[in-house]
Order: structure tokens, then C-alpha cells, then sequence
């Protein structure tokens, strides 16, 4: 699928489940957040599918690069983070719950913390290097 197939579907399923919950709240509103969750896995599922070539494509390009490939993967990971967290934030507010929503995103900002510790390690180390110093590890 190009770029244009792919947002079309994308918008058309959203629109869709969109509209059909509408409906679905004026009778059976359980069942409204469930087609929710459904749409929201389906286009997760079907972007999913297109960042295979694009990481396919960014790891190629890395390997003609001097660059180290871990940072690379911090980012794939953090990027999995961010759409995860997001995703349950989301639908914790779609189920009326806020609380939870927040308890979601705060615990993505700390695994993206986590995350980043190796970077901010790896930074540390090339700074002290580039002053002439040594790092001691702990």
C-alpha cells in the first residue's frame, strides 16, 4: 500500500468506528468504547505493517553511516513507548477514566527516562573523552 492508501484506510475506519459509536452510546455504551479499542488496534495493526520497510530502510541506512546502531534502537523503543502509552491513555479517558490515563503517560515518561539512560551514559563518556578525562563507571 502507498502513503495515500494507507492514511485513506486509515481515515475510513476511524470515521466508521466513529460514527457506528455514536450509535452504539445511546444503547449499549460498553460496547461504543469496545469498537473504540478495535479501530484503534486495526490502524495500529495496519501502521505497524508500514514501519517494517521504513526501519528496514533507516537500519540500511545506518550501516553506510560511522554512527553507533544503538541509539537507533533506543529510538525504535522509545517510539514503541510513546504509541503505546498514548494508546492506553486514550482509551483509559474514553472509559471515563482520567486517573488512569494520567498513571498511563506518567509511567511512559519514566520507561522513556530509562530509555535514555544508555544515551545519556554514552554522551557523558564522549564528553569527558573529548576534554581529556576518564569516566568512572558505578
Amino acid at each position: 500500500m502507498t502513503a495515500g492508501e494507507v492514511l485513506i484506510a486509515v481515515v475510513g475506519v476511524m470515521l466508521c468506528a466513529a460514527m457506528l459509536a455514536v450509535v452504539l452510546r445511546q444503547q449499549r455504551p460498553e460496547l461504543a468504547m469496545c469498537l473504540g479499542l478495535a479501530a484503534a488496534v486495526a490502524v495500529t495493526i495496519l501502521l505497524v505493517r508500514q514501519i517494517a520497510p521504513l526501519i528496514s530502510t533507516m537500519r540500511r541506512l545506518l550501516t553506510l553511516t560511522a554512527l553507533p546502531s544503538e541509539g537507533f534502537g533506543v529510538v525504535l523503543k522509545a517510539a514503541g513507548v510513546c504509541l503505546l502509552t498514548q494508546i492506553t491513555a486514550d482509551t483509559c479517558r474514553d472509559a471515563g477514566e482520567t486517573a488512569l490515563a494520567s498513571k498511563a503517560e506518567l509511567a511512559g515518561r519514566v520507561i522513556m527516562l530509562i530509555l535514555a539512560v544508555p544515551l545519556f551514559e554514552e554522551l557523558l563518556s564522549l564528553a569527558t573523552t573529548l576534554v581529556g578525562g576518564q569516566v568512572t563507571g558505578g
